[in-house]
């Protein structure tokens, strides 16, 4: 199950504002390669891909454990 999905980083400008300059922020997004997952699940506005990438893992790791209960949840017997 945890091969279906993948984490990417990408880096993006937040644009300018009449109070604020342009800036390069970095984001992660969890991917299913199998087929959509139906929402988007991602984090925005870091200041470092170190950290977008830190988040995202800590994100799919959190998304796979609980996959794993539910899968787990299905396969029990029914008392």
């Amino acid at each position: 199950m945890s091969g279906d999905y993948s984490l990417t980083i990408k880096r993006y400008k937040r644009p300018r504002t009449l109070y604020r300059r342009a800036k390069l922020l970095w984001a992660w997004e969890i991917l299913r390669r199998s087929k959509p997952i139906g929402v988007r699940l991602y984090g925005d506005g870091f200041t470092s891909e170190q950290a977008a990438k830190l988040a995202g893992e800590k994100a799919l790791v959190e998304l796979l454990e609980r996959l794993s209960q539910e899968e787990n949840k299905d396969l029990s017997p029914a008392n």
